[in-house]
């Protein structure tokens, strides 16, 4: 009965962090809040193995949903390189953008490997205040997209964009959120900014997928349960795939101060909880 319950959390915190993955209130943080409820469930090491497998899931999912502007944008960049059709220099430049704005992150990412700062990335107190900056930062946003009717994205864009999301490992800051409000801050359209906000995360998430495998090959033993880690794994990819759905259909009316308050009362809510002493 212990490994069951063990087995269900371990899908519950995996359907919460695919869900909250497409929207922007931060993944990483609810996983970690997550894990403090369940009082700790997942201590460094396993939580390390756990958010690769649930992101992997999420990959998947947002692969399968745009597969089709993938495909178009695969396609046209072959055509473009190979075959010298001109038309299709704007998909390429597309994908050229996709791989810069990538670079932030993976530098930074490569730093907190290799001064061994991974603990520190999930630390309750850091996605309490992050959290809050989250939150603030989607109430700009809200304010904001009004006046960024832009569809098309830029260099200048690819490269302010890729600094969010370098900001947007840290555990409470919203990747989607940091990535879209510097986007929408160059006067990009909402809809745009999340779009390639999400084609963003492909190579990043790819290039941590990759690393973390890596790590876990060099590991003696693999922590964790891993019928708990399957059943995380499928509830990420399904929450991700429905949440990407429901968020695209939010924001055609542009209701990101939801998300902001929201993110806001989380915060505060975990900070009284770190005061008190539950956590």
């Amino acid at each position: 009965m212990k490994n069951i319950w063990e087995i269900v959390k371990y899908a519950i915190i995996g359907l919460i962090q695919g869900i909250t993955e497409p929207l922007p209130i931060s993944s990483s943080g609810h996983m970690i809040i997550a894990d403090e409820i369940f009082g700790q469930l997942l201590p460094a090491n396993t939580m390390n193995n756990f958010q690769i497998i649930v992101n992997f899931a999420s990959l998947i999912a947002i692969i399968i949903y745009y597969r089709h502007l993938l495909k178009e944008l695969i396609i046209g960049s072959w055509k473009y390189v190979f075959k010298k059709e001109k038309a299709e220099k704007d998909k390429f430049q597309y994908v050229l953008m996709i791989i810069i704005a990538s670079v932030p992150a993976a530098i930074v990412g490569l730093i907190v490997k290799l001064l061994d700062l991974d603990n520190y990335y999930t630390n309750i107190v850091c996605v309490a205040i992050c959290l809050f900056i989250t939150g603030l930062l989607l109430l700009y946003i809200h304010h904001q997209a009004a006046g960024a009717t832009r569809e098309t994205i830029t260099w200048k864009d690819s490269v302010f964009m890729g600094v969010g999301q370098s900001i947007g490992l840290l555990p409470g800051i919203s990747r989607s959120g940091i990535t879209t409000s510097f986007g929408i801050a160059n006067k990009v359209s909402i809809t745009a900014a999340f779009r390639f906000s999400f084609m963003m995360y492909i190579p990043a998430s790819i290039g941590a997928t990759a690393i973390g495998i890596w790590d876990i090959a060099k590991e003696s033993s693999f922590e964790g349960n891993p019928l708990g880690y399957a059943f995380a794994f499928f509830a990420s990819l399904v929450g991700t795939y429905f949440a990407i759905k429901f968020f695209f259909k939010l924001i055609r009316n542009k209701n990101l101060k939801y998300f902001g308050f929201y993110c806001l009362l989380v915060s505060l809510i975990v900070a009284v909880l770190i005061i008190t002493g539950v956590f």
